[in-house]
């Protein structure tokens, strides 16, 4: 028998909602290791917290720049960088 369907709606509990965060989180980043090394893909992934904080995977190094400069743009979009230009 399989698991039944979790209805998604936002947790109410901050602890609850912090917890299931990291879980999926962490299974979301498995998920694309195996995916990168299984079917020999090329994947970047890019989560932002509720906090601001980054998380992120890239499978090679190829990408780097091209993370660095999405989660620069993504940042500046947020507020959380600021330029003097």
């Amino acid at each position: 028998m399989g698991r039944g369907r979790v209805e998604l709606k936002s947790i109410e509990n901050k602890i609850n909602r912090q917890v299931t965060f990291a879980k999926r989180r962490n299974g979301l980043l498995k998920k694309a290791y195996e995916l990168s090394v299984l079917c020999d893909a090329e994947v970047a992934l890019i989560i932002f917290s509720n906090r601001g904080k980054l998380y992120e995977f890239c499978s090679t190094s190829k990408y780097t720049f091209l993370l660095c400069v999405c989660v620069w743009f993504c940042r500046s979009e947020m507020g959380f960088v600021f330029l003097d230009v």
